[in-house]
């Protein structure tokens, strides 16, 4: 039920509010370093229509991280970064795979690269003897996500973008693996110049008394890239309402393999304790996947209707575009807004 949650038309007002006094002056006037956000607007614009899309990617993503975040540009730049990944993954996986095929597979010795991790997709997996569960459930993409920010928290680990690990996952025909196996892992591993992997499923089984009270089960595996063999699995099981507990456990567990013991409060920072934000959170991930913005904009609106602190469902809001565009006319509108 919605009644404990703020209206959506509230959220809806408080962003519209936001975005009318953004735009009611010129930049300059009522953020001090305009003039500084205006050169890397011009930058990326330049950028993009030289066709250099990694170079447009760092000029807007240093302005929408300077920029205040109810700024319309600011907004629009953010829709226009998650186009831009995409065509920069799609652009590595190509030449990744392009090279690979005229030298062979490449065999690495990059044994110091250990906290370069690849987080995998993970998979929904059915329950025993029942149907695969639809796709759009989404709540893999809704693990992956918490794992990836939690790892990206402690010192010394990197973690590898999540665009080009997808992708590069689906052009070697590997999504649907379960958990890491050395055989079929090792290959991303080292295309992604990763030094570890990690893999895993999801079990999200209703239960009898409403949304929280059914079971859930993540299971993960952790292999090192360099050595071709896993480093361990873990798997952890209990209610859909303490899914945030078994989330942290399943990173914990990673930071274990890895043999990482400087592990900062914030990797123990719960994202939501929501299931129904987490739930629509989830699915908001999925609908972006097969772009569908605006449904997926709807989704991730919801989850804050449940829980209006959700960093990942605000960031994830702010992210997705309006609506489908095409590298020509992101790279038309920039020039636009710079002239």
């Amino acid at each position: 039920m919605h009644r404990h949650s703020p209206p959506r038309r509230q959220i809806a007002l408080s962003l519209a509010t936001g975005v009318a006094l953004a735009g009611c002056a010129p930049l300059q006037r009522w953020w001090p370093g305009g003039g500084e956000l205006q050169a890397l607007d011009r930058q990326g614009a330049h950028a993009l229509l030289a066709g250099d899309v990694e170079a447009a990617i760092g000029h807007w993503q240093r302005y929408v991280e300077q920029a205040p975040a109810v700024q319309p540009r600011a907004l629009q730049l953010r829709g226009h970064l998650t186009l831009l990944r995409r065509e920069a993954a799609r652009r590595f996986v190509q030449q990744a795979t392009a090279a690979e095929a005229a030298a062979g597979p490449v065999r690495s010795d990059r044994r110091g690269d250990r906290r370069h991790v690849a987080v995998l997709p993970f998979v929904n997996e059915p329950p025993t003897g029942a149907a695969p569960p639809p796709p759009t459930a989404g709540f893999h993409r809704a693990v992956v996500a918490m794992i990836a920010v939690d790892l990206a928290r402690v010192p010394g680990l990197v973690v590898l973008e999540r665009e080009k690990t997808e992708l590069l996952v689906q052009e070697l025909r590997l999504a649907g693996t379960a958990l890491v196996d050395p055989a079929t892992a090792t290959r991303p591993g080292r295309l992604l110049r990763a030094g570890t992997v990690v893999g895993g499923s999801v079990l999200n089984v209703p239960g009898p008394s409403g949304p929280g009270s059914g079971r859930y089960r993540v299971a993960s595996a952790v292999g090192d890239v360099a050595r071709g063999r896993l480093l361990g699995q873990a798997e952890v099981e209990g209610l859909q309402s303490e899914f945030f507990v078994l989330q942290k456990r399943i990173v914990h567990g990673i930071l274990d393999l890895l043999e990482v013991t400087d592990r900062p409060a914030a990797v123990d920072t719960v994202h939501t304790r929501s299931w129904e934000a987490y739930a629509r959170f989830a699915r908001g991930l999925q609908l972006l996947a097969e772009s569908r913005f605006a449904e997926a904009r709807e989704a991730f609106t919801a989850a804050l209707g449940f829980d209006p602190g959700f960093g990942l469902a605000q960031a994830a809001l702010a992210n997705t575009p309006e609506r489908p565009a095409t590298l020509a006319e992101i790279a038309a509108e920039a020039g636009r807004a710079t002239r």
